[in-house]
């Protein structure tokens, strides 16, 4: 007849030196590890990235987040060149998709004028004095979202597109 344990506690030993929970152990500890050094030399915060292209008469460069956290501040901005200055009003075409991973607090300067249409949001303002323009969001990274978004802004010259930067902004949970 077979010996059994009066406990259920007594191959706890055996299993604990086992090769795979030492294995598993020293995994979980070396990714532990990884985590806590990134965090503490900044790299899980959140990261701003800057784009920028020509054409059309314009130089335009976006400042936006390149990595950021859900309930973040971010920075984000437009701004555009133009030899000469502004004769007439500056549309900027922004993918409508991407101001869904925004809450947005302020604009500045406000558009004179905003529309959407084609999954774009089309904001119009009155030419500035000089040759740059800056628009500046104040915004944070709406709460819940959870992957990121990929987004472009486009200089429109009538119904064209003058010039128009791509970016992608990833969310760490």
């Amino acid at each position: 007849m077979e010996h059994w344990s009066d406990s259920t506690f007594g191959d706890v030993g055996e299993v604990a030196r086992g090769r795979a929970a030492g294995l598993l152990r020293r995994t979980a500890a070396v990714v532990l590890t990884v985590v806590l050094v990134a965090g503490a030399v900044g790299l899980l915060g959140v990261r701003s990235s800057s784009v920028s292209a020509q054409g059309g008469g314009y130089d335009v460069e976006v400042t936006y987040p390149r990595v950021a956290r859900p309930g973040l501040d971010v920075a984000w901005a437009v701004k555009v060149h133009r030899a000469g200055g502004f004769d007439k009003e500056i549309v900027l075409a922004v993918d409508a998709s991407y101001f869904e991973i925004l809450e947005m607090r302020g604009r500045l300067p406000e558009p004179s004028s905003e529309t959407a249409g084609a999954g774009l949001v089309y904001l119009t303002f009155d030419p500035p004095p000089g040759e740059e323009f800056t628009l500046s969001l104040d915004v944070r990274i709406r709460a819940g979202t959870q992957w990121g978004e990929s987004g472009s802004v486009s200089v429109m010259e009538g119904e064209m597109k003058a010039v128009t930067i791509y970016f992608d902004t990833w969310l760490a949970p």
